[in-house]
């Protein structure tokens, strides 16, 4: 299911994984384990689009933000597309 989602993304640096975690627990947070993941970015006329292959997660993300190097608002258009093996050749 398609879904629309406003993500806002900063960079910080932890020196307390333990303790971020424990906070994200917190506030109902789930530890899904770890995602070796491969994006793949798609030349488009406007935004971003890029296919994330991965073994917990597998997207077709179209997303618009802007280069700023402060806090970043993006506009995302979300798709779970499964391990469908053949969307990447499609998508090329």
């Amino acid at each position: 299911m398609k879904a629309k989602i406003m993500n806002l993304e900063f960079k910080a640096r932890s020196y307390s994984n333990s303790a971020l975690e424990e906070k994200l627990k917190d506030l109902g947070g789930i530890l899904k384990g770890i995602d070796h993941q491969r994006d793949t970015y798609f030349n488009v006329p406007t935004g971003r689009l890029k296919l994330r292959e991965g073994n917990i997660e597998n997207s077709l993300i179209f997303y618009e933000r802007s280069n700023d190097k402060s806090v970043r608002e993006s506009n995302i258009l979300y798709e779970d597309v499964g391990h469908n093996i053949h969307l990447k050749d499609v998508l090329i």
